[in-house]
């Protein structure tokens, strides 16, 4: 059968080139076929290579010209792999009219999704004859289809008098509702007017410490639904057998002690009141499964088996913590968030709530205060609010807590272990919590809860597990849009005036480098008139820079605004930091920044014996130590901080730029202005004569056993004959005790076919080395959703978000009588369900009745007509009946009248 696909798979060479040529010969077709075609819809590995070109010229603001092209191409190392400056001239050559891209480019997607489906037939048929899963097979088969028939989808745009019509249609439909319970009813009068009810296609998370009722509660409203209304259900129980369960739906629709009916002690009425419950109970259309340990895999074939047989309109997962994933996970937290976001994609595929139980940690039993609060969701880690996130449109670093209810796109890392632009649905408070400060070797630091997960090579760690000397994932390069215009001149002497010059009033510019000196007083002249004067002193040069008018309390220095513009504090050396409109700069302008900040207190010096080189910026400031390590990152620069101390003066914390090949990246693309950049043309010829020692950038040496041996025995072939492949001489198990460098990972994945090695070794991460990691103290801690990958960079390191962020709504259940030993007559038999998080609703606590002896919650003050409260004292009259058949007739006159 493989033999059938020994084919020439769909393509077009030709309808690339013209979709690509169109792009030059009409700009504004891009934003056609950006919303249409990605890279790997392109079948021509050169086309591949010049679209996501064309998309980074897009995304820096750069003109789509040829030239230009060429010009990045050239820069990127890539200009030879698409054929050269002649291959760029046949595609301009072959470009399409305007009238027909958006035609050709859905041809392009049309045959990419052909040649994928043939992917995955081969695929499908490969694993088919190795897989001793079917249950398994069929579920990656379907996904992989659902993936190809996502992939169809193309973003449109609709007339808001389009979809004013439709939603007008829609709303019609719930007016006819006697209440405004849009969902299923629970049953808790007050749960649902604040909920609407559970909703289609949601994941709702009941969640409590032991002990307070999360079964109970779940049967409850199982009891409502399937029993009293007749809904069709299904409760997957992994903790209770189903005769558990039967005995407890008895007691708390009977009233009979559940103790009573455990114990088979019932006089005569009770036996008779059982019996004739029982038979009630018998006609509900409630389905049980109490298979232990079930996993995602399983249930979700189970529940589409439910839904199209007895079309279910909810499902009830007891609890989340005991399911198990269908896939082989290194770690807890991974598996947990896996199925929590199965159970999300099982309600979005059967268009059903789906409510799943879930275990709280002990973090708020150490509180004051016992409610629970977000954070306490066990998988749920937080981190604290000066931690800084990255806008992806504007490149600026930016504090979690002041990024909270607002929606944005920041870095995070995909499947491919590329860092791509993610969107931010929510940042959120998550209350206090004990944090820790993690250190890694590079000289990064981030605070967080101990639950918080951090990427290792064989998968995601709560930093609870994470010790001294393990990798995490940390980004090796920062890409993101420039949108500050800062000038050429503004850029130069903003970077002298952060080293050399004191920021604080009437103080001056000082430095030993005439060029210096003189760069400054260009710049200082044209930007704001000012004429320097200059006071040499010794070896040093004072430049003072007097205002060219007369001051007053109103009228102040130009420098003065243009710092006050730039949000520049007047602060001393060791408090300096470099202005966010820096951050959202290109990288030319990043480059010259860096470039002339070098020439104040940094540091390019060859050692004419050994003929090493040193590459570092000194400064007391440790949040402008950690900005330019940061700048450098959107260089593709890795370096390192590293702190010294001279007696009792202040710490100096040092940016060490280590390696041949981030040092020739650093002199080739920065370099320094002045004296101290005069040798650089002779230092890059020594590095480029130096030997690699690739140390810095490595794969962590577990990937040997977790990753490599794996592969190499479905590969069939032993350690001599691997190690003959990779041309290297046969070592035994001393191979292992080594980390992977890219190159030879790269040579790996070729000899074993592996795609996740490839990914691996041309990902955007590089593997960083925890150093330290110390508890700090109880603060107030925060935490985002980031949707579809999980994960964003924080601190310039890569984290996962918290698990519970896959859920629609969460509920806490809460019974304070349970932590007093006298509690009050009130507390007593009181349950608080705290609704903590609801994404289309309001919050709050709902009071609600727990009689204990029958596991049974009831709303606190019944009501005999429970909708009457929930109707409008106005007449009911649907949309329909005021407009009639008219109703698809309603002109942009009609809609602007309602």
């Amino acid at each position: 059968m493989a033999e059938e696909f020994d084919i020439v798979l769909p393509h077009d060479d030709q309808t690339e080139r013209a979709v690509l040529g169109a792009l030059f010969l009409d700009p504004s077709a891009a934003d056609v076929v950006l919303n249409i075609l990605k890279p790997e819809d392109f079948y021509n590995q050169k086309h591949r290579i010049i679209y996501e070109a064309i998309l980074q010229m897009i995304e820096e603001g750069k003109e789509l010209e040829p030239l230009v092209l060429i010009n990045h191409l050239d820069l990127k190392g890539k200009l030879d792999l698409v054929g050269g400056r002649s291959y760029i001239a046949l595609i301009g050559n072959d470009a399409a009219p305007p009238n027909i891209i958006e035609t050709l480019a859905h041809q392009l997607k049309e045959k990419a999704i052909a040649r994928n489906l043939i992917i995955v037939a081969k695929n499908i048929i490969e694993k088919s004859k190795k897989s001793r899963d079917i249950n398994q097979l069929i579920e990656e088969a379907e996904t992989e289809i659902f993936k190809l028939n996502e992939d169809r989808t193309v973003t449109q745009y609709y007339e808001i008098k389009d979809v004013i019509k439709e939603t007008l249609k829609i709303i019609n439909e719930l007016s006819k509702k006697e209440t405004l319970i849009t969902g299923i009813p629970s049953g808790f009068y007050d749960i649902d007017r604040l909920t609407t009810g559970f909703h289609p296609g949601d994941l709702v998370i009941i969640a409590a410490r032991p002990a307070m009722g999360k079964t109970s509660f779940a049967l409850s409203i199982l009891h409502n639904i399937s029993v009293i209304e007749k809904r069709p259900a299904a409760f997957f129980s992994l903790e209770m057998s189903k005769e558990q369960i039967a005995m407890r739906l008895l007691s708390l629709e009977t009233r009979i002690r559940l103790k009573d009916i455990r114990s088979g002690f019932l006089g005569e009425d009770k036996l008779a009141k059982l019996t004739e419950k029982a038979a009630e109970i018998s006609k509900s259309p409630l389905f049980v499964d109490d298979t232990a340990s079930i996993s995602i895999l399983d249930l979700r074939a189970k529940a589409r088996r439910l839904k199209r047989e007895k079309d279910i309109q909810l499902i009830v997962v007891d609890y989340l913590q005991l399911m198990r994933s269908h896939r082989r996970t290194e770690n807890r937290q991974q598996e947990v968030a896996e199925i929590s976001r199965g159970l999300k994609a099982l309600a979005k595929e059967l268009n059903i709530p789906v409510i799943s139980l879930a275990q709280l940690s002990r973090q708020a039993e150490m509180r004051a205060d016992k409610r629970p609060q977000l954070a306490d969701l066990r998988e749920s880690g937080c981190l604290t609010g000066d931690t800084l996130v990255i806008d992806a449109n504007t490149g600026q670093l930016k504090p979690i807590k002041e990024l909270v209810g607002k929606q944005f796109y920041t870095l995070s890392l995909d499947k491919d272990y590329k860092l791509k632009k993610s969107f931010v649905s929510k940042v959120f408070y998550s209350g206090k919590k004990k944090v820790f400060l993690l250190k890694t070797k590079t000289g990064r630091e981030i605070k967080a809860s101990a639950n918080h997960p951090f990427l290792k090579i064989d998968g995601w760690y709560r930093l609870d597990q994470l010790k001294i000397g393990d990798k995490i994932a940390v980004p090796r390069f920062i890409n993101t849009r420039s949108v500050n215009k800062l000038t050429d001149e503004e850029i130069i002497l903003l970077a002298h005036l952060i080293g050399d010059g004191c920021i604080l009033p009437k103080q001056p510019y000082t430095s030993s480098d005439m060029e210096n000196i003189k760069i400054v007083t260009e710049t200082a002249k044209k930007l704001f008139g000012i004429n320097p004067r200059i006071v040499k002193q010794k070896n040093w040069y004072h430049l003072y820079l007097p205002s060219p008018y007369k001051l007053s309390r109103d009228k102040k220095h130009p420098i003065t605004k243009w710092f006050e513009k730039l949000g520049i504090k007047r602060v001393r050396s060791y408090e300096k930091e470099i202005p966010s409109a820096v951050f959202s700069t290109s990288r030319e302008k990043i480059a010259m920044f860096l470039r002339h900040l070098w020439a104040t207190d940094g540091s390019i010096y060859l050692n004419r014996k050994t003929k090493n080189v040193s590459i570092y910026y000194s400064t007391t400031s440790k949040k402008l130590s950690l900005q330019i390590q940061h700048l450098l990152l959107k260089l593709g620069i890795i370096s390192f901080i590293k702190q010294s101390r001279k007696g009792k003066y202040r710490i100096n914390y040092n940016i060490y730029i280590y390696g041949k090949e981030n040092q020739l990246k650093f002199l080739e693309n920065i370099g320094s202005h002045g004296s101290r950049g005069k040798e650089i043309s002779y230092i890059i010829d020594i590095l480029k004569n130096k030997k690699e020692n690739p140390n810095i950038d490595t794969v962590p040496k577990e990937i040997w056993h977790q990753k490599i041996r794996k592969l190499k025995e479905t590969a069939d072939i032993s350690w001599r004959t691997f190690a003959k492949k990779l041309e290297m001489s046969y070592c035994g198990s001393s191979l292992f005790k080594n980390s992977v460098s890219r190159s030879r990972l790269l040579k790996i994945a070729q000899i074993l076919n592996a795609v996740e090695l490839y990914r691996l070794a041309t990902s955007d991460i590089l593997w960083d080395e925890i150093v330290s990691i110390q508890e700090i103290g109880v603060e107030d801690v925060y935490d985002m959703t980031v949707e579809h990958t999980h994960n964003f960079v924080a601190n310039d390191i890569v984290v996962h978000n918290s698990i519970e962020q896959d859920a629609d709504l969460v509920m806490f259940i809460h019974r304070p009588e349970y932590y007093k030993k006298n509690p009050t007559p009130e507390e007593e038999g009181l349950a608080e369900i705290i609704i903590a998080k609801q994404r289309n609703g309001p919050t709050g606590v709902i009071n609600l009745a727990f009689i204990k002896e029958i596991t049974r919650f009831e709303n606190l003050a019944k009501s005999t007509t429970p909708h009457i409260e929930e109707k409008s004292e106005e007449p009911h009259v649907t949309i329909e009946e005021e407009f009639g058949e008219n109703l698809d007739l309603l002109n942009e006159e009609d809609i602007a009248e309602l």
